[in-house]
């Protein structure tokens, strides 16, 4: 315990497993962080033999000469991209196709020698995932790789006391963003944008209408799951624009779709329908309503997905 005295980390023992994770996540992951956190932590009395299991933080490799070490990282990027796209140099031609184009996307893992290291990667993206696994050379790679969806937050769609259009862009003067903006006020539709806010944000979500969401790059196509996952469930209308293999997601049908030249128009369509559009996309309150069965079952899947990277766990540490 000494070795990890003074350090910006968090230690637990589970049964035979010494976990050691951050005491402070980055904040703009920090949601994320915590809720794959507490998936680990229900199952890790599942593994069979002691272990030390580093989550998202630095393994201390001389410890492995006392007990096995297993690594578990987080994918938090973006792996569609075209090419060209930043920090997209040397990454791998994968099996999707570009819209409107005989290319298709690249795989762009960031850190790849990095995650490739870990025993386990648990993905925020079953699209990056579709992405991964559409070319053989990342068998490997895919085989220790988990999707664990966004399913942050408790679900609330209640629509009543719920006002404003908002944007989440961390920068406003990106010119693709600027761009959007400027065109939504020539549409004279009153929108605001929230920025550096990391936590609580659920409870802007809660009380906000309608919540934009446009890519930050012409190049970066993954959908930003988690930012939309999260205000479906907190009951936003989101009107996003159009990604590419967005049926991946299991809850695309609740989102209202269109190209950036397009969403202003929806948008105010929205916005003047709003308790019609509402009840469609969540149902009502008084209802297991099609949406609350779909996120049920994303939070199932997400526990099943946990169970199985700790079946692999226990098939490694048979290993050692």
């Amino acid at each position: 315990m000494n070795l990890f005295t003074g350090r910006q980390c968090q230690i637990k023992l589970i049964n035979h497993v010494l976990l050691v994770s951050r005491r402070n996540p980055d904040k703009v992951i920090n949601d994320y962080y915590r809720y794959v956190l507490e998936l680990l932590l229900k199952n890790l009395r599942s593994i069979n033999k002691r272990c030390i299991i580093f989550f998202d933080y630095p393994k201390f490799r001389l410890l492995a000469k006392l007990l096995p070490i297993i690594y578990i990282d987080l994918q938090i990027e973006h792996t569609l991209v075209k090419p060209g796209g930043r920090d997209s140099e040397g990454s791998l031609v994968g099996g999707v196709q570009i819209k409107n184009s005989h290319n298709n996307y690249l795989i762009r893992i960031a850190n790849f020698s990095k995650l490739n290291q870990a025993d386990i990667i648990f993905d925020y993206s079953r699209i990056n995932l579709f992405n991964i696994r559409s070319t053989k050379a990342l068998q490997d790679y895919s085989r220790k790789t988990f999707c664990i969806s966004p399913a942050l937050y408790s679900i609330n769609t209640n629509p009543i006391g719920r006002n404003g259009i908002i944007t989440l862009f961390g920068n406003v003067d990106e010119p693709r963003r600027k761009s959007f903006l400027e065109d939504l006020k020539r549409h004279r539709i009153d929108s605001k944008n929230i920025s550096g806010i990391y936590f609580g944000i659920d409870e802007i979500y809660r009380k906000t209408k309608i919540v934009i969401n446009i890519r930050q790059t012409d190049y970066h196509d993954t959908l930003e799951e988690l930012r939309v996952l999260p205000a479906l469930r907190s009951g936003a209308i989101v009107i996003c624009e159009s990604a590419p293999c967005v049926e991946k997601t299991w809850y695309s049908k609740y989102i209202i779709w269109g190209t950036v030249a397009q969403l202003p128009q929806l948008i105010a369509d929205t916005e003047k329908n709003y308790d019609q559009i509402h009840l469609r996309i969540f149902g009502s309150l008084t209802t297991n309503s099609s949406f609350l069965v779909r996120m049920l079952r994303i939070e199932r899947c997400n526990e099943l997905a946990s169970n199985r990277a700790i079946k692999l766990m226990n098939k490694n540490l048979t290993k050692t």
